[in-house]
Parts: structure tokens; C-alpha cells; sequence
């Protein structure tokens, strides 16, 4: 047994040592298959081939531009408004993004921008998942440009012309050198989601993730912003990531981005929700459980997510300004406005009530229902609230909240 494991142990070696690009490969598969957090996993599987991508500051931006491809990555509506001087057009929005953006040449640096910079970031994502070596991304877009004053123009320059017309003969399509992205069919997709050895994955709102989504799927939203940080977050990567979207056109582009990301297999549901539902599969709701009128924190919590009904804080506004739930209206039970305020709503919408501890919005709720108000209560307030870790936001954030009456 001995010599048997100085054999193996021999035969390894032999096989690591044949180049450092196969030990790396072999290292990066190794740390692949250990269960550890997300960053750490993306960290080490992360391809070295990647482009770099610089964040650049207006003055910067601006200094790049006599050597490189400028590209608005708006949509076409928006660069005939106005786009800076020399640009070419090419729609981030468009499901065909990733092929359009393919045929410009990498022999130059890439200047990208968008309106505000959250396009244009997820751009260069999938321009590095394409072999682009160096991209440049104007920091806060086309409104920072405006802002410093910089010129602008409405002129569709010969070299946007031509680009136009490159893109319609559809003679320039490039292909992935990075991860593995695959476009799947509806039957496909669930035999990978009722697997269990796939992550699934909601690029929808949250609101839209509580009304109806796949079983077993985590909510990673793509319109936010800071999407490649909560995907590395929150998916980990120790098994491939099926993802999806309403239509399939988010789910293409976020395919590449999370290549881009690391990711080692990405499959995308090719025609998004709306082909699950056409061929009648089921979706998960997520459910307000519970008396209404006593909810705790995460069924409170659920009733928001599922957009029940208007959120509305009824304590005073000193201590609404300290600390609420994002997106509550202030409307202060102890004011005498109170129901003149409320009288102004629609009753036909529930109302999603609140207080510090449950006195004040019990309280409410009773004057509500007499009003003609369908109402939602959490029971324990934001005592409750805090104490489960849900979202909050105001001036004082940890301020305790001494409250009025016992709330």
C-alpha cells in the first residue's frame, strides 16, 4: 500500500509538471470544487485572459479619446438627442448586444458610455467576457458630460453610418472566449431546475421575484445597479447558474457579465419567463401568511415585496426621519390631519401600516377599518423589524426610538 501511494503521489506530480498553465488549471479546479464563499470561489476560478477595464473621470475620459473606438452604448433614440463627437452607436438594451458590440475592433482601446454609468459598467463586464483588452468607461455617463459642460452633438457621423450598416448585414458576429454561456429551451431549463445540481437564478424586480417565479430560485435583481456585486454575493459558484428573465433579453446579456464575472457555467432560459408560462409551468408565489391585521416581520415584509397595498410609517416625522422602511409614506397617527390625510387615498388599495412597537398602528388600524380600509399591520413594529435585519433607511439609524404612548 505503501508503494502504491508513492505511485499515485508520483504519477500527479509527473502530470503537474508537464506546464504551469496546466497546474494552474488544475489548482483552479481544485479550489473550484470546495465549498467556500462566493468572492473567494470567483476569486480563484477568475480567467486571466480578462481585459482591463479603467473607470475613468471626465478629464481622463476625455484625454483617452484621440486614440480609441468611442462607443455610446444608449439607446438609438437617445444618441440621434444628442452623443458625444466621433461616437458610434451600439444599444446595450438590444437581446443581440453581445455580437453587436463583437464587431468592433479590439485592436484599439474601447471608450464606452451610457447615461449615467450603470449600462456601460455591465457593458464592459460582457466586452471583457468577448476578449476586449482595454475598455475606458466614462464615470457617470453622459449626464457628468453635460454637467462639466463638455460639447455634444446631435451629428450621425460617416463612421456611425457605417457601423449601422455593418450590423444589419449581420456578417460580424464574434464568439465567447470566456466560460461556458449556453441559450436553453423551456424543457431543458427544468430538467436542470428540478436537478437540484444547478443554482437558479431571478434577474427580475424583487416585486416582480414575489408575484411568481420558478421553484427554488434565488432573486438577484438585474436592473440594480450594483448587479455584479450582489451576483458574487449572493450565488455561489460551486455548481453551474441557470438564470432567467421576462423576456430572455436581460438574461443574454447577463449571461456574459457573469462569465465575465467568473462564473463557470451560465445557462440562460432562451425566451425568458414568458415561454414558461406559454408552455404552462408552474411558478412559486411568495405568500403573506397569517392574520393580516397582526403580521410579523417577514410576512409584513412578503406583503411589500407582493406591492399589496401603500407602506405607510404612522409615527411622527422626527422619528420617521430617523429610520423607516424604504419606500413608507409618513402619515402621523398622533397628528390631527390624520385621517384627513388618509381620505385622500384610494380605499379600493389596502394600506400597509406601522409604528414603533404595535400600539399606535393598532390603533390606527381600527380608525382605518372604520374609515373603509383594507389594512395590513405589522404587529410588533420596527421593534421587530430591526430585530430581524429587513431594510431600513433614514438619519439616525441606530437611534433607539422612545416613541409616544408605549409605541
Amino acid at each position: 500500500m505503501k508503494y502504491l501511494k508513492i505511485v499515485i503521489l508520483f504519477f500527479i506530480l509527473a502530470n503537474l509538471s508537464i506546464s504551469c498553465k496546466n497546474a494552474d488549471e488544475i489548482k483552479q479546479k481544485i479550489e473550484a470544487s470546495k465549498p467556500k464563499a462566493a468572492a473567494e470561489i470567483v476569486k480563484a476560478v477568475k480567467p486571466t485572459n480578462l481585459g482591463v477595464v479603467k473607470k475613468l473621470a471626465i478629464v481622463d475620459f476625455e484625454n483617452e479619446l484621440t486614440n480609441v473606438v468611442l462607443v455610446d452604448v444608449r439607446t438609438a433614440e437617445e444618441f440621434a438627442e444628442s452623443h458625444i463627437k466621433g461616437a458610434v452607436n451600439i444599444d446595450f438594451k438590444k437581446r443581440s448586444f453581445p455580437d453587436d458590440i463583437n464587431a468592433i475592433s479590439k485592436d484599439k482601446p474601447v471608450a464606452i458610455y451610457c447615461g449615467s454609468g450603470n449600462r456601460s459598467g455591465k457593458s464592459a463586464l460582457i466586452m471583457q467576457s468577448l476578449g476586449f483588452k482595454e475598455i475606458y468607461d466614462l464615470d457617470g455617463g453622459l449626464k457628468s458630460w453635460k454637467a462639466a459642460e463638455k460639447k455634444i452633438t446631435k451629428e450621425n457621423n460617416k463612421e456611425n453610418q457605417k457601423t449601422q450598416e455593418r450590423l444589419k448585414k449581420d456578417n460580424l458576429k464574434g464568439s465567447v472566449i470566456v466560460g461556458k454561456p449556453h441559450q436553453i429551451e423551456v424543457d431543458e431549463f427544468e430538467g436542470l431546475a428540478k436537478s437540484g445540481k444547478i443554482t437558479v437564478v431571478d434577474l427580475r424586480t424583487v416585486q416582480k421575484f414575489a408575484k411568481g417565479h420558478i421553484k427554488g430560485a434565488i432573486n438577484v435583481d438585474w436592473k440594480n445597479g450594483h448587479f455584479a456585486k450582489h451576483a458574487i454575493k449572493a450565488i455561489t459558484n460551486d455548481k453551474p447558474v441557470a438564470i432567467y428573465s421576462d423576456t430572455g433579453n436581460s438574461g443574454t446579456r447577463a449571461m456574459f457579465v457573469m462569465s465575465a464575472l467568473g462564473f463557470h457555467e451560465v445557462y440562460n432560459l432562451k425566451d425568458g419567463l414568458e415561454s414558461w408560462k406559454e408552455s404552462n409551468k408552474p411558478l412559486k408565489t411568495i405568500e403573506v401568511k397569517g392574520d393580516i391585521r397582526k403580521l410579523d416581520a417577514p410576512n409584513f415584509n412578503n406583503a411589500i415585496l407582493r406591492k399589496e397595498g401603500t407602506l405607510i410609517d404612522v409615527r411622527t416625522p422626527h422619528e420617521y426621519s430617523d429610520y423607516h422602511i424604504p419606500g413608507a409614506k409618513n402619515i402621523d397617527f398622533k397628528n390631527d390631519n390624520f385621517k384627513t390625510e388618509f381620505e385622500k387615498l384610494d380605499k379600493k388599495i389596502p394600506v400597509l401600516i406601522y409604528c414603533r412597537s404595535g400600539g399606535r398602528s393598532g390603533r390606527a388600524m381600527k380608525a382605518l377599518e372604520e374609515m373603509g380600509f383594507k389594512v395590513y399591520n405589522l404587529e410588533k413594529g420596527m421593534i421587530e423589524w430591526k430585530k430581524n435585519g429587513f431594510a431600513v433607511k433614514g438619519n439616525n439609524l441606530h437611534s433607539g426610538g422612545s416613541g409616544e404612548e408605549g409605541c
